[in-house]
């Protein structure tokens, strides 16, 4: 270890203690350099309205706020798949049945329905759609689970097709943007900059709720799930009814983020939000973060979102894709822990033989 590192452990190390000593048996103990990269990233987050534009990059509001929505999205579905290892491949009807109840109150009953009742309703819908699959698949294992997830992806996605007079088959139909007010202050999506906070504050929030969850006796034993089931159920252990609680837990991020999404867009089309795609690109994000472990799907769904919009953009239009999905697949072979879960153990190891907690 280099005298450099070691000056730098010893101060970090100090504030992560009284971080630990508060929060460290809630959300996990860290160390100094762990802290460090927690913090960092928190406040390049919140101060992107700052600095963006001082660099010529005020494009990237945009990007960053889609990457909120798809953070919270592979955050949804990370707590159900990647914790339980019952993996899904239709997550996206859960998010697209939210934003097709949003859409359906604002083009067919009231198009100025407040977030007050579109919100809750959007979420009740994914939450009713997650119970609807996990009820009668949960029971199957394996390969036969995440058949049923799939074509359960496919069904909705022809449904919209279907009642195309409602839903606007193809085309789809428009919500517009966001608009409320808040002490007397009025946000609007229509503004970059109060659009990036809108999505990203939700997205912090659930971050902090599914990592108080994950390491909660619920957390662990949807882990024990994953690692054996037989010894979950033989120590007189309901996995059915947990399994059932993992897809309710990850049905209401899902329904925000649909949401989200759907007024971030300002159309809800089966294109955008049901085609298979959605549900792999949420599988990526988790993988390349690294799944079961909430921060990672975050900076998964960040590194895919920025990528895709912003780096790979001289590509072309499909190109850019080429690209994307060939950059994952090295991952998938090279990093299969995710890239973020390596660089999280790394830091571990590196503050441990600093002096601080690994």
């Amino acid at each position: 270890m280099s005298s450099d590192t070691g000056r730098l452990g010893g101060p970090l190390n100090s504030i992560a203690d009284g971080y630990n000593d508060r929060f460290g048996q809630v959300f996990g103990e860290l160390n100094g350099l762990q802290f460090a990269l927690i913090l960092g990233s928190l406040l390049v987050l919140l101060l992107v309205p700052v600095w963006a534009p001082l660099l010529g990059m005020s494009g990237l509001l945009r990007t960053l706020a889609l990457a909120s929505i798809w953070a919270i999205l592979a955050m949804g579905w990370d707590i159900q798949s990647g914790y339980t290892g019952y993996i899904s491949f239709g997550h996206a009807v859960l998010s697209g049945g939210a934003a097709y109840t949003t859409a359906l109150l604002i083009g067919n009953v009231n198009p100025d329905l407040s977030l007050a009742v579109t919100l809750p309703l959007s979420v009740l819908a994914a939450l009713t759609i997650g119970l609807v699959i996990a009820v009668p698949s949960l029971r199957l294992k394996g390969p036969y689970f995440s058949l049923v997830t799939f074509v359960a992806g496919l069904i909705f996605y022809q449904l919209t097709y279907a009642f195309s007079d409602y839903t606007g088959g193809e085309l789809g139909v428009r919500v517009g943007r966001i608009d409320f007010t808040v002490g007397g202050v009025e946000i609007t999506t229509f503004d970059p900059v109060m659009r990036y906070y809108v999505m990203l504050v939700p997205m912090l929030l659930i971050a902090v709720t599914l990592l108080y969850v994950a390491r909660s006796n619920v957390g662990m034993i949807f882990v024990a799930i994953r690692e054996n089931e037989t010894a979950v159920s033989a120590a007189g252990i309901d996995t059915t009814k947990f399994k059932i609680w993992s897809f309710v837990l990850s049905s209401i991020p899902m329904g925000i983020g649909g949401w989200l999404l759907a007024h971030f867009y300002g159309t809800v089309n089966p294109l955008n939000f049901l085609l298979v795609d959605r549900s792999i690109e949420l599988i990526a994000m988790a993988v390349v973060g690294g799944m079961s472990s909430i921060l990672g799907p975050i900076g998964g769904a960040f590194l895919v979102i920025v990528l895709r919009e912003e780096v790979l953009r001289i590509f072309g239009a499909t190109g850019r894709w080429v690209m994307l999905w060939t950059l994952i697949l090295l991952v998938l072979v090279f990093a299969r822990d995710g890239l973020f879960r390596k660089l999280w153990h790394y830091l571990g190891r590196l503050g441990s033989r600093d002096g601080g907690e690994n």
